[in-house]
């Protein structure tokens, strides 16, 4: 039986790596807002998930090699034991262990990019938190007029807007976000364009805004 993880009040913030992640969508406040953290290569099962309320904040610790994405979901659909619930806007991070890192010094590197190549169910904003001040992402709700050929349906039936990779591209959604972002600087939306950024001390601090569950 696949257990999962619920950080309901957050991990206890050791100085480790990890994110903090803070709730800024006000336009949702009748339902729940589920932020759910996968590996790479395990779609099927979310590593942690957890529920947010507007204005709260938790932190989430990760294991000094965590690779993989957080994403907005819903419990009766992310913990089905399915890899249907891929559509929506990805929070990719990355870490990697430095040379100097032991068990008392566990800082490491982490890479982070905001992706939209599996679709975009909202905007969130990532920031380095080692000084550099280096941040990517979006705030603006891109979804609320966006035209109707660039939206799909998630499997609850909520329109998003669609991938831009694969046999299942949205032409239509590619253009309109290229349109109203910055693919250099504001989300991954083209392969060949992917706008990464790097925190040194292997924390981020997230912000995810309006979006669909």
């Amino acid at each position: 039986m696949t257990e999962f993880f619920l950080v309901a009040v957050g991990d206890v913030d050791d100085g480790g790596p990890g994110v903090t992640m803070r709730d800024a969508d006000y336009s949702n406040t009748h339902q729940n807002h589920y932020y759910f953290l996968y590996e790479n290569a395990r779609d099927e099962t979310p590593w942690k998930y957890t529920l947010l309320h507007p204005g709260e904040t938790v932190f989430i610790s990760v294991c000094p090699t965590f690779s993989g994405r957080i994403v907005r979901g819903r419990l009766d659909e992310n913990l089905d034991g399915t890899a249907k619930h891929n559509l929506g806007t990805w929070i990719e991070v990355a870490w990697e262990a430095q040379d100097n890192t032991t068990a008392s010094n566990s800082s490491t590197r982490s890479w982070g990019d905001v992706s939209l190549l599996e679709g975009c169910d909202g905007g969130a904003v990532m920031l380095a938190t080692d000084g550099s001040g280096v941040v990517t992402g979006f705030s603006r709700n891109i979804l609320r007029e966006a035209p109707e050929g660039a939206l799909a349906r998630k499997a609850n039936g909520s329109l998003v807007l669609g991938k831009t990779v694969g046999s299942e591209a949205n032409e239509e959604a590619m253009r309109w976000e290229l349109k109203v972002l910055d693919p250099l600087r504001e989300a991954f939306i083209v392969e060949d364009v992917k706008p990464v950024i790097v925190t040194e001390n292997g924390r981020w601090d997230l912000t995810f805004y309006a979006g669909i569950y």
